[in-house]
């Protein structure tokens, strides 16, 4: 049977007909610990055994501190030379691991301090459980199987640290991921409700523009150009935060339907710069596997970024291409604006839709044809393959 004793766990042992029970306390208890237990003993006529005190260890690890480190070193570079290197980062772990073991030898069980930071007095609880329970496990392991030799015990040991570890990791990873999950969830709600806002702020000013209510001005193309930048930016971070959702969601999906309301949201932003988008004609029942979450915002970046190179009055065409695998998407725009120099326009940055294409089992490229024009293209798995 296991008892607990303030910091102490052991395992004690009577005969049915003896009065007198038996310790067996564990041979690193600090001296704190052992001297309660023996008084304890004494109060309850228990024979106490096999104690040792460790505060000799304690001092060695913080003797040789610097020594330990540079040992350390000296092993992952031996470690690395093999070709099977280990992560770096645990130079700056061992620190913290003496450190944490000087004060497991003091007093296993002790609480952190009241002026301990949060972070510290969560590791410390998860510390002591993880004790308890390896206690329990080793303990119980013994009653059961008193013939294990030293070997034998420091192996179980050495076993229960270790899955104490690997579990207690796993499980505050998961803890983690869930709390991302519903942190994303509460952003991606709040990015769909600003979008949507923007946009009926958007196709206001366009609506008043087209009514000559607002007159053509610096700051009447600034506000609409500061509007649109908003929506983009808000359209980035939902396709953001639907990558780091986890696994796309794939289905069919048909196209049509994606690029005419690409178009559409396309469309108000081109009034400006009086650039034609040209949606070609395509099969209605064309359709590809991917995630109906990311495609649209997907689509709607490659024509953002095809509108940031069109020169004023340039033509946009946005075509479906069957290959026979692929289908794919085109946006090429006819004629790219000049820089100072005569030099062309870089595509904005598109890290986030090609990660999204690539997701979904595709791929997204981008390039300057010969002439003044440039193509965007995405290509995607097809449902009906020739």
């Amino acid at each position: 049977m296991t008892q607990v004793r303030q910091c102490c766990t052991f395992l004690w042992m009577q005969e049915a007909d003896a009065l007198r029970r038996t310790v067996f306390t564990r041979p690193y208890h600090c001296g704190a610990c052992v001297r309660e237990m023996a008084r304890s003993a004494k109060l309850q006529r228990v024979s106490l055994t096999g104690s040792m005190s460790m505060e000799r260890v304690g001092a060695l690890f913080w003797r040789e501190r610097a020594a330990l480190l540079a040992r350390w070193d000296r092993q992952l570079r031996a470690v690395a030379e093999s070709g099977a290197a280990l992560d770096a980062g645990t130079s700056e772990v061992l620190p913290e691991l003496i450190d944490a073991a000087v004060r497991a030898l003091e007093r296993r069980y002790r609480s952190a301090p009241p002026e301990a930071q949060p972070r510290e007095v969560t590791a410390r609880r998860a510390a002591i459980q993880s004790s308890l329970l390896g206690d329990f496990l080793f303990d119980a392991t013994l009653s059961l199987m008193p013939e294990l030799n030293a070997g034998e015990q420091r192996m179980l040991s050495d076993a229960l640290a270790h899955a104490g570890v690997e579990v207690m990791v796993r499980r505050s990873l998961a803890r983690e991921q869930q709390r991302r999950a519903r942190e994303s969830a509460r952003l991606a709600r709040l990015a769909h409700h600003l979008r949507d806002e923007v946009t009926a702020a958007q196709l206001a000013l366009d609506l008043l523009r087209k009514r000559g209510a607002l007159a053509e001005s610096k700051v009447a193309r600034s506000l609409c150009s500061s509007v649109a930048g908003l929506r983009a930016s808000v359209e980035d971070t939902l396709l953001d935060e639907s990558l780091a959702g986890g696994e796309p969601r794939l289905s069919s999906v048909r196209l049509l339907p994606v690029l005419a309301d690409a178009r559409a949201a396309a469309d108000v932003m081109s009034a400006d710069k009086k650039v034609t988008i040209v949606l070609e004609e395509a099969s209605p029942r064309l359709s590809v596997k991917a995630d109906r979450r990311t495609l649209g915002a997907v689509v709607r970046s490659l024509l953002r970024a095809a509108l940031e190179v069109a020169r004023r009055g340039a033509t946009i065409r946005v075509g479906v291409q069957p290959e026979r695998e692929h289908a794919r998407v085109a946006v090429m725009v006819d004629a790219c604006r000049r820089l100072p120099g005569n030099r062309r326009p870089a595509f904005p940055p598109l890290d986030a839709a090609r990660r999204a294409a690539r997701a979904q089992g595709g791929a997204l490229n981008a390039r300057v044809s010969a002439g003044d024009g440039a193509e965007l293209s995405l290509h995607l798995p097809r449902l009906q393959p020739y």
